[in-house]
């Protein structure tokens, strides 16, 4: 435990030194808690993660994709249930104003998992029979009540446009569904996507980017006819894993998709093929299998809307971190806009009236899951008697794929690597970055770069201006070989796609 503290020390001093993000406004006292700004490096892994999301998942899942508003009227979220559900318990110390979010005050103090949907009358019987007070000045806890976590806002001049920030990104999904049925000429099911910013009025934002009031998504929901919750063919995955943490079991444990079929785990084949691919994506992202795990949400712990759920968690020391729920939310969403806007938001198919089902294949965390990753690759390591920092990122994760460095400065060994950087940007058309450096050692040009995440460096040494060829370096095995300078964008260009190893060059 001493060493993951030590681990976790180390990474977000490294973050915060090198300004992957930091707070917004934060050279003013009176910037907001839970904002934050990513500097350079940590925008480029940002993108990229995106961009590996956009591809790996909604592309390849033949998904939609749209944008949508992030403000929208109150009668929106009168009819999601928002504006009467979407609630935190909490308190205050009746000595120092403290306020506490009691869910999370709860597990912490009673080493067991509160739900974050109990009624107010059970958490406070929960605080006194536990005697529960203050952390900071160990006064009682008092003024209890539901706070609702939406913000905001009045569209134009006075108040009679009442709006509120997103609070998620799936309402304008549900809100677009029937135009985009529509106008794609597509059958169900039909999965839309979306990413964006949303806004969450924390009681108490903490931990940085893993809970802020303002961060991002990565949705994707899927609207099937719920007669078909099962028309999904499973025989291809019989035997792949997907690793639960299931209320029956005491830990983690991977189950087959044939024994979670046999077992009924899920409520259809649809859900767990979706289960399945979110696992998917998380492997080819970077995570490792053991470290996250699909929690079967309780009933009493379940959102407002859902019918069954996963929690997507991922291992940070010894805690679970949610990244996202995967959730059954049966026809809850189309029918409150149906009613909310009198509008019949159901599909006729072969003489057929359906009101589809909507199935929340995963509303990620943007930022907690940049934050997650990078937590998930780092490490630190003795070379030559020194402690470095490396990020063992994926090649279309990292914010530069390659490093292009001259071994000096003089004997035209700048003017070559810098002819070498042109030919690299030229033949392989801007798929990937490259970071050209020539400052401090070359040791510690390794080390910076290793530190950030870059997957390659290329050396340029007097070798170079005899023969025409380089080194290159491999930031896991610190391992370098030499090539053609002419071999270079095709071997590179192999390398990010990983379509070859480097042992295999």
């Amino acid at each position: 435990m001493e060493s993951e503290n030590n681990k976790l020390n180390k990474f977000n001093e490294m973050v915060s030194s090198r300004s992957f993000f930091f707070p917004s406004a934060e050279i003013y006292p009176t910037n907001f808690a839970g904002f934050y700004e990513y500097g350079p490096i940590g925008n480029k892994i940002k993108i990229n993660i995106i961009d590996f999301w956009r591809n790996q998942f909604v592309k390849k899942n033949n998904f939609f994709e749209i944008s949508g508003s992030i403000i929208l009227p109150e009668a929106v979220f009168k009819a999601s249930g928002h504006l009467e559900n979407f609630n935190e318990a909490i308190g205050f110390c009746t000595k120092c104003k403290t306020v506490y979010r009691l869910d999370k005050l709860l597990t912490s103090k009673l080493n067991k998992e509160v739900p974050e949907n109990l009624e107010l009358e059970d958490y406070i019987k929960l605080i006194k029979e536990n005697n529960i007070v203050c952390d900071n000045c160990k006064g009682n806890l008092g003024n209890f009540s539901k706070f609702n976590l939406m913000s905001s806002i009045n569209v134009g001049v006075g108040n009679e446009n009442k709006g509120y920030l997103r609070g998620e990104t799936c309402q304008s999904i549900f809100l677009d569904f029937l135009r985009v049925y529509k106008t794609s000429r597509e059958n169900l099911p039909i999965g839309i996507s979306q990413h964006g910013k949303v806004y969450r009025n924390e009681i108490a934002p903490r931990n940085g980017l893993l809970r802020g009031r303002e961060f991002e998504q990565l949705e994707s929901e899927l609207f099937f006819d719920k007669d078909k919750l099962n028309d999904v063919d499973l025989q291809p995955f019989l035997n792949k894993k997907i690793r639960f943490k299931l209320i029956k079991d005491n830990t983690e444990k991977d189950y087959t998709i044939k024994e979670i079929i046999d077992q009924k785990i899920t409520l259809g084949n649809l859900i767990t093929y979706y289960l399945y691919l979110n696992q998917e994506f998380l492997e080819n992202i970077g995570f490792n299998h053991e470290n996250f795990r699909f929690r079967e949400v309780p009933d009493d712990d379940r959102a407002f809307y859902s019918l069954q759920g996963f929690d997507l968690e991922i291992k940070l020391n010894d805690q679970w971190i949610e990244l996202f729920c995967t959730n059954y939310r049966g026809d809850h969403d189309l029918l409150g806009h149906s009613n909310g806007s009198k509008k019949d938001l159901s599909v006729s198919i072969d003489g057929k009236k359906i009101l589809p089902h909507v199935l929340e294949v995963s509303s990620i965390g943007l930022d907690r899951l940049f934050y997650l990753l990078l937590y998930n690759s780092f490490e630190t390591k003795i070379v030559d008697k020194e402690e470095r920092n490396i990020l063992h990122l994926k090649p279309k994760i990292s914010p530069y794929f390659v490093g292009v460095l001259p071994l000096v400065k003089k004997d035209g060994l700048l003017e070559k690597a810098q002819d070498v950087f042109k030919s690299i940007q030229e033949n392989t058309f801007g798929v990937f970055d490259i970071f050209f450096d020539e400052k401090a050692s070359i040791g510690r040009r390794y080390a910076r770069l290793d530190e950030i995440g870059t997957n390659f460096c290329i050396t340029i040494d007097y070798q170079t201006m005899e023969d025409d060829t380089v080194t290159i370096r491999d930031r896991e095995t610190f391992a370098q070989k030499r090539i053609s300078i002419k071999q270079l964008p095709e071997i590179l260009l192999k390398l990010y796609e990983e379509k070859v190893s480097f042992e295999g060059i």
